[in-house]
């Protein structure tokens, strides 16, 4: 008898199917979150489209924030449960912001909120499988001053902002719903639209960035994660001379995924960084 053995590839380049905007869409995009265990639908606008998506672990290019808008960072934590809301906030988040001071040498970070996602079925915060940026132009700045305070934010708006997303896998090793990457440097701005994120049960409609699918734009992923490890993602820069600004990025799935691999839990810690420019020249 023959026995076929099927081995669920998790490194090296990777052909799957990421959900854009189309390139000829003319609507406007919307995204819509049922607020429960329902997954989010979206409109017309967008579709899910072939992909590579390159292992970064491979890659001889040194990957920066700064540079291509995400970097993978060795730090393990101390913490233990993250299960406990008011725990992740008063340990959690002090661990985050050394993470952010240690890779950045930023002066100040004040630390936003933060989402634990599961991708089980019955949970409301599953991995997003749509390319996004978290913040656009304009709700990265209102967000900002919204958690930072008025007062504060104005005492700081002459200095330059960055707003980045650092996200730990809660399993050992992510075998299931990776993230990708966009490599900022192979964005085109005109490709970053807005998209309207409409919410259960209230009137208020947020806006994110969506990215148009175009030919050159680069995807890149880092292979078999583990929870020693952490990915900072930038999703916004005041500074607009050379550095990347937004990052767009996108749960995706492995085509030859196991089905008895558990679903991926992680936590997102988001915060905003202020400082002067010279700190950040290099």
């Amino acid at each position: 008898m023959t026995t076929l053995i099927s081995i669920m590839k998790t490194s090296g380049q990777i052909e799957s199917e990421l959900n854009y905007i189309k390139p000829d869409s003319t609507l406007a995009p919307e995204v819509f979150y049922s607020g429960g265990s329902a997954p989010q639908t979206y409109n017309d606008a967008y579709a899910f489209m072939p992909a590579t998506i390159d292992d970064a672990r491979s890659s001889q290019e040194t990957i920066s924030v700064h540079k291509q808008g995400f970097e993978l960072v060795k730090a393990p934590t101390e913490h233990k449960d993250f299960t406990d809301e008011k725990a992740i906030a008063a340990s959690y988040y002090d661990e985050v912001i050394a993470i952010i001071k240690a890779a950045t040498g930023v002066k100040d970070v004040f630390v936003f909120d933060h989402t634990v996602r599961h991708g089980s079925t019955n949970s409301s915060r599953k991995p997003a499988h749509h390319v996004h940026n978290d913040y656009t132009e304009q709700t990265a700045q209102s967000r900002a001053e919204e958690r930072i305070g008025a007062e504060q934010f104005a005492q700081l708006k002459d200095r330059r902002m960055i707003q980045i997303n650092v996200s730990r896998p809660l399993v050992d090793v992510v075998q299931r719903s990776p993230l990708a990457f966009c490599d900022a440097t192979s964005v085109n701005q005109e490709d970053l639209l807005v998209s309207r994120i409409h919410f259960p049960d209230t009137d208020h409609v947020g806006e994110i960035y969506a990215l148009r699918k175009a030919a050159e734009q680069k995807w890149v992923y880092f292979s078999e994660m583990t929870h020693d490890e952490v990915v900072l993602i930038k999703g916004f820069d005041s500074d607009n001379d050379g550095v990347a600004r937004f990052t767009p990025h996108t749960a995706f799935e492995y085509p030859d995924q196991d089905p008895t691999i558990g679903p991926r839990a992680s936590i997102e810690v988001r915060r905003s960084r202020k400082r002067e420019v010279e700190l950040y020249e290099s």
